[in-house]
């Protein structure tokens, strides 16, 4: 068993996920890494293992219950513990109109972005209760604040994580658990190019005259915050939302 600090890490394949670990790894902690996606989960753990960190690779589907139970229990048998939960998992459909989406694209945004972040929570705060506290990063969205065109669908379960995160930052401050949230705007990955598919000129027209110059970031550059967040700003920071818009949003 490991006797350093432990952290979850879900939608650790690939972006943002495999930046934060890769970090992580360098600076000692260990890890329990957690994606859908096989293949790419076992390169981000082969990588990590190549710094030097001890780190276990599961496969879950997070808006399976038993799936996030099974996540949890099997980090707790190989680390004893839970001290850094990085609640990153998402999802985006192909961008379009509310009444455009179908209910199974619905219950997918929903069922990853939302419900598979509360039962992330739900099973993982017990753990952090019963080792006397820990930290908590949920991965929300400057369309949490606002959402941009024709992303509707994606923003309501972002505006949904930023309220779990607010709630936890109240209700367990006396429980020494910390939440934070962060929030990147124009982030170059995968999910974000897979999104726009379904975009005419006509619509990309519109998405860009409903959001502001920005800059936009690397998931190397958003993992730099969460890492922070999670560690040395957690208790300033307790039950807010980190604006990594790139200027965009000035809130």
């Amino acid at each position: 068993m490991s006797e350093s600090k432990v952290f979850l890490i879900t939608g650790s394949a690939t972006g943002l996920g495999r930046s934060v670990a890769l970090k992580l790894a360098e600076r000692g902690y260990s890890l329990s890494l957690v994606d859908f996606n096989e293949q790419a989960g076992q390169e981000t753990l082969s990588l990590v293992l190549e710094r030097g960190a001890q780190a276990v690779f599961i496969k879950a589907d997070v808006s399976r219950e038993e799936d996030v139970k099974n996540y949890v229990e099997q980090t707790v048998e190989a680390f004893g513990r839970i001290d850094y939960f990085v609640n990153n998992a998402g999802i985006m459909v192909p961008l379009r109109l509310l009444h455009e989406y179908e209910l199974s694209e619905y219950d997918r945004v929903t069922g990853v972005n939302l419900k598979g972040a509360f039962l992330g929570l739900k099973y993982v705060i017990p753990v952090m209760l019963k080792n006397g506290g820990g930290r908590i990063v949920n991965t929300v969205s400057s369309n949490s604040f606002k959402p941009t065109a024709f992303n509707g669908l994606y923003s309501a379960t972002k505006h949904g994580l930023a309220a779990l995160t607010k709630s936890i930052g109240q209700d367990y401050q006396d429980l020494n658990i910390r939440a934070v949230g962060v929030a990147p705007n124009t982030m170059i990955t995968n999910i974000a190019a897979n999104a726009v598919t379904t975009m005419s000129e006509e619509r990309f027209a519109k998405l860009a005259a409903s959001t502001g110059p920005n800059i936009p970031a690397t998931p190397e550059d958003i993992a730099e915050v969460v890492i922070f967040a999670a560690t040395t700003g957690a208790d300033m920071l307790n039950g807010t939302i980190v604006n990594c818009a790139g200027g965009e949003i000035f809130q």
